[in-house]
């Protein structure tokens, strides 16, 4: 057998190559070193996570960097996780420094996406913004529009509408009427035990409902008084104080 024999030159190549491919091996993983495709960057060993940012810096018309999962059917395109506690960096961060959007999110679904919480009371995001959100606001509520409900303007017409429309008056055996707790009445009269309750507008077409103040006694007689469209007429079997209500 031959002696395999080494010129000068050739040994120094020989240890270079020993010099430069094995660390390039074994210490591929760490801070400093490339990123191996398909496997974890840096490894499992906790002494070798990176302590500084990794930063991809680029000057060009589209994006930076570009993550993509092109599996069909199944497999998304990127996962962050970080371990930060609240009021700390968030895992993820977008910021546009010329004014632009900072995010945008699109899928051909028909859901945009999922916000989860640990707290499923919780708030699902915050902001400092005040400003109306275009196809996300108050205007549809319940599948409702806005224009679909009434307007605070139209709540109080109704409640006015309501009020004006309920009368009452306080009236004494005497046919003296105490205003402080009566609702339009005016004045009443007295001939015997009938009773003739004047009002502040028509109560021809109402409804009217008289009960006796104090001992039970027998239910009044209540009808709008003939010939004058303003007063309701109180028959109360005997004289005495009653409360008059009229609904309009």
């Amino acid at each position: 057998m031959k002696k395999l024999r080494f010129s000068g030159r050739a040994a120094i190549i020989c240890s270079l190559i020993l010099a430069i491919g094995v660390p390039s091996v074994a210490m591929g993983f760490g801070e400093g070193r490339n990123m191996l495709l398909g496997k974890r960057n840096p490894s499992n060993n906790p002494s070798l996570a990176l302590s500084t940012e990794t930063e991809i810096i680029a000057n060009n018309s589209t994006y930076g960097t570009r993550q993509s999962n092109k599996k069909d059917g199944d497999g998304g395109g990127a996962i962050y996780g970080c371990r930060s506690s609240a009021g700390n960096e968030p895992c993820v961060k977008a910021v546009n420094l010329k004014g632009g959007r900072a995010f945008e999110f699109n899928t051909v679904g028909p859901e945009g996406g999922f916000i989860e919480t640990g707290n499923t009371a919780g708030a699902p995001f915050s902001t400092n913004a005040t400003g109306v959100a275009k196809g996300l606001n108050a205007d549809r509520v319940d599948g409702k529009e806005a224009a679909d409900f009434a307007a605070a303007t139209d709540l109080k017409a109704t409640q006015d509408a309501i009020t004006a429309g309920f009368l009452t008056a306080q009236v004494g055996a005497d046919a003296s009427v105490t205003t402080a707790n009566s609702r339009g009445a005016v004045s009443a009269t007295v001939n015997g035990s009938v009773y003739t309750v004047k009002f502040n507008k028509d109560v021809s077409k109402c409804t009217y409902t008289a009960s006796p103040v104090g001992s039970a006694g027998q239910a009044p007689g209540v009808a709008a008084t003939a010939n004058t469209p303003d007063s309701v007429t109180v028959s109360m079997g005997a004289a005495g104080s009653f409360h008059l209500q009229v609904i309009c």
